[in-house]
Parts: C-alpha cells; structure tokens; sequence
C-alpha cells in the first residue's frame, strides 16, 4: 500500500515539467464546492475575468455508502470565492460544508491562493466543527505536448471536533488535456491524492491513510459567460472502500 502510494505522489510531482504554458485548469468544482480537482482545491478561482461569478454543482457518490452533495460558490473581485455545500448521507444525516480562497498571485498558468476549508458534521445531532486553512500553488506545463496543471496543498487542520489539533493536510491534483488534438481540449483526466476528505464523515475516508481518486472530467462550454463541466470519478480507487463519483457544475460570470 505504501509504495502504491509512494509512486503515485512520484508521478504527480514529476511527470509534469515546469515549463509555463498559457493553458489554465478547467475550474471545475471538488466535491465541497472549492473550485478544484476531486478533494484539492487548486489555487484558481471560478472567475478570473468576470468581477462576479456563480456555480452551482451536485456530486453523487457511491461506495461505503451513498451521498448527495448540491453546492453552492460565489467568485467575486476576481480574486476570491466563497461558498457552502451539503453532504447529504440519507435520512436526516447530514453534514454542513463551508469553504474560502482568495488569490493572491497569478502570473500565466501558474498561480498561489491562501484559504479555508471546514464542515459542521451531523447537524441535528451532537455536531462538531472541523476547520482546515491551506496554502495552494498551481502550475501549468506540458506532457507530451499536451497541456497540464499540477497543483499542491498544504494545510493545518486546526480545529477537529472542536479541539485544537496539531495534523497536517496535504494533497496533490494533476490535470491533463487529453490527445488535444482529437477532444480540441474539451476532455481532461483528473487525478488527485490526499490525506483529508472533503468532510469529515465523507464516504471517501482518507483520514489518516490518503485516498487516491482519478477520473474523466468533460469541459463542453470554452469561451462566454457561461460554465459547464461534468466529472466522472473512480474514489480510493487502491482500498476496499473504492467507490464512483459523478458530479456536474453550471457557472454563470457578470
């Protein structure tokens, strides 16, 4: 399991060279709404070049039970965004997402944001807060002429069912175009491994071991005040809890 892990973390650190390219990532959502990869925020914001923006997405997961997630972010000064989403576990069982992320250097395809992320787990019940800030840097590139984004996270996951805690959060995402030639990059493959889920009671349980999470991500709508992308995602894909992630996001920019 561990080398498994080791030689994903390998390829998502390397297989991407630095040279900068103008290709930016697709600015899909993660499952908490965060504008990003499958649980990586990256360090881009849903609307770069519209003073405000609004997406609205919906995840449905299956494996180790299921959930529904509709979420809700807001972009805005084309630098931050905010926003909330809820993880719907069945019946009355539900968790209460929130999340944050300013900008704070853009330069091409590279980019570095500060932010929050956190859930209000098992609201109605005895509810505990869990509260992560992160660090995010993305950087694009090339793999075989084919445009890519790798991005990675560091964070503190400060408060854990409301106590102060000393754990790390890291993950990585890598985001590549695929035979662009063919999909006019309009198809991705999406790929991200972290230590953390997207809320504490996620049916993708990373806590404390790492998931990895890869998948098709489709981008049908290029140009315009409008945003449409669609995930197709297989989650902890290298333990017995590996499930199916499917999601949609619809944008509008002002």
């Amino acid at each position: 399991m561990k080398r498994k892990i080791l030689s994903i973390v390998f390829v998502l650190i390397f297989v991407v060279p630095f040279a900068v390219s103008s290709q930016s990532s697709v600015k899909g959502n993660s499952v908490n709404g965060a504008t990003g990869i499958v649980t990586t925020p990256t360090a881009r914001i849903g609307w770069e070049y519209s003073d405000l923006g609004l997406d609205f997405g919906y995840s449905f997961l299956y494996g180790n039970g299921t959930a529904h997630v509709p979420r809700v972010t807001f972009s805005f000064l084309k630098k931050a965004e905010i926003g909330v989403a809820f993880n719907i576990r069945g019946g009355d069982d539900w968790d209460f997402l929130y999340h944050g992320k300013f900008q704070f250097y853009m330069n091409g395809g590279s980019a570095v944001a500060m932010g929050v992320m956190g859930d209000l787990s098992n609201v109605g019940g005895s509810s505990d807060v869990y509260l992560t800030p992160y660090l995010v840097a993305s950087y694009s590139g090339n793999f075989f002429k084919w445009p890519a984004v790798t991005t990675m996270m560091f964070g503190w996951r400060m408060l854990e069912a409301g106590s102060i805690s000393s754990n790390f959060a890291f993950s990585m995402g890598f985001e590549l175009a695929l035979a662009p030639q063919v999909f006019k990059n309009y198809v991705f493959w999406i790929s991200d491994f972290s230590n953390y889920s997207f809320a504490e009671r996620a049916s993708i349980n990373a806590r404390d071991r790492g998931a990895f999470n890869t998948g098709i991500r489709i981008d049908p709508v290029k140009k315009g005040k409008f945003k449409l992308v669609f995930d197709l995602i297989g989650t902890d894909l290298l333990e017995s809890s590996r499930g199916l992630s499917a999601s949609a996001t619809f944008g509008i920019g002002f």
